[in-house]
């Protein structure tokens, strides 16, 4: 914790000193900016080559790319109906890692350059999300993979300079992502022989082939 906080001030000094440099990174932060950025990328993926075979792999990585960020969203959620809403394990230390207060709550000084979200700060949303859809993708095409990931990174690092998060939560956040993009291909592999039928379904609707 004590690293934490540290790599948090560190961070957040950044913040509060250029105008531009605070509109970048508030930009970059937003709940938007980074998701919408990378849903272009996998509609770059789906339509963006004439070869039939690796349209299909590539489509086919989409679609796990989006289970699993519904996957790490829904984790996030299960996360806070448990230990926040219902309280289980209540005064344990799990249950204070996941009732973690916002910087902005728990710092003094903090330069923040968003909203103050109410939710907890462990783990966070955005990097379960962005991180889910990511390593979903990076697994099996690394040169749209590592792009996706840096900008899950960039988003990380400009939450944690907003004064939103600590860079814990990002971490926390990033390996509900992991787990994600596993369950996602695990029900890929799962439902595999119903393939046919979706993309059946996707031609007629002109989405597909």
């Amino acid at each position: 914790m004590g690293l934490d906080r540290a790599l948090f001030r560190w961070m957040n000094g950044i913040a509060g000193h250029f105008s531009w440099l605070d509109n970048i990174v508030s930009g970059i932060a937003s709940d938007y900016f980074i998701i919408v950025a990378m849903c272009l990328v996998l509609v770059a993926m789906w339509f963006g080559t004439r070869e039939k075979q690796k349209r299909l792999d590539n489509q086919i990585i989409v679609i796990a790319a989006m289970i699993s960020l519904g996957l790490s969203a829904a984790m996030v959620s299960l996360i806070n109906i448990v230990f926040v809403t219902y309280r289980v394990l209540e005064g344990t230390a799990i249950a204070n890692l996941f009732n973690r207060p916002r910087p902005f709550d728990a710092e003094i000084g903090v330069n923040l350059l968003f909203y103050r979200p109410t939710d907890p700060s462990f783990p966070s949303n955005l990097a379960a999300v962005v991180f889910g859809l990511a390593f979903a993708v990076w697994i099996k095409n690394r040169k749209a993979g590592g792009i996706l990931v840096g900008m899950g990174v960039l988003a990380g690092l400009a939450r944690v300079c907003a004064g939103i998060h600590y860079p814990g939560d990002m971490i926390g956040g990033a390996f509900i992502g992991l787990l994600g993009t596993a369950c996602a291909y695990g029900l890929i592999k799962l439902f595999w022989p119903l393939k046919r039928l979706v993309f059946w379904v996707l031609e007629r609707l002109y989405l597909a082939g």
